[in-house]
C-alpha cells in the first residue's frame, strides 16, 4: 500500500501542476521586433523576389525604435501578407464593405490548407483568421465570426487582446454566458497590455452576464435585441423562429407567475383594493399606455414584415402592462 501510494502522489502532483499551468497562461502582445522577424521569415519562405514589393515590406517594418501598440503591430502584419502574397490579398480584399457578406473567405477556418496555390503557413493562417473574424463581429455576423474566432490560436497572434475582444462581443451578443465569461476572463486577467478601451467595455459585459438570470426580463430583452438583428441581416428561417418561440414561451412564464402572485395575495376581499385589481386587470386587456385606441400597439418596423414573433395585439398589449405594472424600469 505505501509503494501505490508513494507512485501515486508524484502523478496527482504532476496533475495538478498541469492544471494550475493551464489555468495561469498569460498571453503576451508580440512586440514589434519579433513581429518583424516572423513577417520577414514568412515573406523569405514565400521565395519573394520582386524587388519593389520587398522594399515596401521594408517600409512596414521601418519603425526605428518606434514604440507600436498591438494593434499597429497587426495591422502591420496584414498588410505584409496582401503585399507579399495574392491569395493573402484576395482574402484581405473579400472584406470589404462593398463585397456582399456571402463571400467571406471560409478557407482561412481550414486547419489544412485551404487555398488553391500555396502552402499557407500557422503565422500566415492564424493572422488572417483574426483579420475575417474581427470583419465578421464588426458587422454583427457573430454566428459565423465565431466559427473563424474560434480556430484561432491566441498563443501564435501578435494581439490576444484584440482576439479575446471580438470573441467575448460575440459570445455576449448570442448569450453564451458561460463561455463569454471564461473569454472575458481571460482577457481581464490572464492578458498583458489590454487597451483601456477594451478593458471598460469589458467590465461592464462581465457585470451584465453575472447579473443575468435565466427566464429573466433581461434575457428577454437581449433575445430580441438578437432577434431585431437576424431580422435586419435578412435571416428569418429556423434558427430565428426558434428564439422568438422561446421569447414568446418566456413572457407567457412570467405574466402567468405575476398572475399567481396577485391571485395569491389578494385575499378574496373586497372593498377599494378589489376594485382596483379588477379595473387594473380588465385595463391590461384591452389597452397600452401611450396606445391610441383600445387594443392597439404601436409596431416597430425592423425590415420583416413579418415582425418578431408575431404577436396578436392582445397579447402583446397584456405582456407590456404586466411587465410595465410589475417590474418598472430603474431609475
Amino acid at each position: 500500500m505505501r509503494r501505490l501510494s508513494f507512485v501515486v502522489c508524484p502523478l496527482l502532483l504532476l496533475s495538478v501542476a498541469i492544471s494550475v499551468s493551464a489555468a495561469d497562461a498569460v498571453f503576451a502582445p508580440t512586440n514589434a521586433a519579433d513581429a518583424r522577424t516572423k513577417a520577414l521569415q514568412w515573406v523569405a519562405e514565400r521565395g519573394v523576389t520582386d524587388k519593389a514589393i520587398l522594399e515596401s515590406v521594408g517600409k512596414e517594418w521601418a519603425v526605428d525604435g518606434e514604440t507600436l501598440s498591438a494593434e499597429d503591430v497587426l495591422q502591420r502584419v496584414i498588410r505584409t501578407l496582401t503585399l507579399a502574397d495574392a491569395e493573402a490579398k484576395k482574402v484581405v480584399d473579400a472584406c470589404q464593405e462593398a463585397v456582399p457578406v456571402a463571400t467571406w473567405p471560409r478557407e482561412v477556418v481550414a486547419q489544412t490548407d485551404g487555398m488553391n496555390e500555396f502552402a499557407m503557413n500557422e503565422f500566415a493562417r492564424q493572422h488572417l483568421r483574426l483579420f475575417v473574424g474581427r470583419f465578421l463581429a464588426q458587422r454583427q455576423l457573430y454566428e459565423e465570426a465565431l466559427e473563424v474566432l474560434v480556430a484561432v490560436d491566441p498563443k501564435q497572434i501578435v494581439d490576444p487582446a484584440s482576439y479575446f475582444f471580438q470573441r467575448a462581443i460575440c459570445e455576449h451578443q448570442l448569450l453564451k454566458k458561460a463561455d463569454a465569461i471564461k473569454s472575458l476572463g481571460n482577457l481581464l486577467d490572464n492578458t498583458q497590455n489590454v487597451p483601456e478601451r477594451y478593458k471598460a467595455v469589458a467590465v461592464l459585459m462581465r457585470h451584465d452576464l453575472e447579473q443575468l438570470k435565466d427566464a429573466s426580463l433581461g434575457e428577454v430583452a437581449k433575445k430580441m435585441s438578437d432577434v431585431e438583428r437576424r431580422l435586419t441581416l435578412g435571416r428569418g428561417g429556423e434558427k430565428t423562429q426558434k428564439v422568438e418561440d422561446e421569447i414568446i414561451e418566456t413572457l407567457d412564464e412570467i405574466i402567468k407567475k405575476v398572475e399567481q402572485q396577485q391571485s395569491g395575495g389578494g385575499g378574496g376581499g373586497g372593498g377599494q383594493g378589489g376594485n382596483q385589481n379588477q379595473s387594473g386587470g380588465a385595463a391590461g386587456d384591452s389597452s397600452v399606455k401611450g396606445a391610441t385606441a383600445p387594443g392597439e400597439v404601436d409596431k416597430k418596423d425592423i425590415g420583416n414584415k413579418a415582425g418578431w414573433g408575431s404577436l396578436a395585439p392582445k397579447k402583446a398589449a397584456e405582456a407590456k402592462n404586466v411587465i410595465n405594472r410589475n417590474f418598472p424600469s430603474d431609475r
